[in-house]
């Protein structure tokens, strides 16, 4: 049985109960996670390695990162995304009309 988002965020919080870092400790963490991501793209796009598992694994990491981030702001961010994607939707139609093309185009291009 998979986990709900919430699920996930509050195994994460029992685990680090305890030893988690202070709110600015969780921001610079996620930043660098997000270039530790930003890496192994670099690696895979400009060098052509084969490096699925890690990517895997650094977007793990930013995701977890996220979650500590969340944590100590309190933020439950399965509902937070619920009602993002609520506001989205009705944008869809729009952005499908005004970007979809260029965007078709774009990945073409550069995946």
């Amino acid at each position: 049985m998979q986990k709900s988002l919430g699920q996930l965020q509050e195994a994460q919080k029992k685990l680090l109960e305890g030893i988690e870092h202070p709110r600015l400790g969780n921001i610079v963490g996620l930043f660098e996670e997000v270039g530790e991501l930003s890496k192994e793209i670099m690696e895979i796009e400009f060098y052509d390695a084969s490096k699925k598992k890690e990517l895997e694994d650094e977007c793990a990491d930013v995701f977890s990162s996220l979650l500590s981030v969340c944590d100590s702001y309190d933020i439950d961010l399965e509902s937070a995304y619920e009602r993002k994607i609520n506001k989205i939707e009705g944008k869809i139609p729009e952005w499908r009309e005004k970007y979809g093309e260029n965007l078709k185009k774009l990945r073409n291009k550069l995946d």
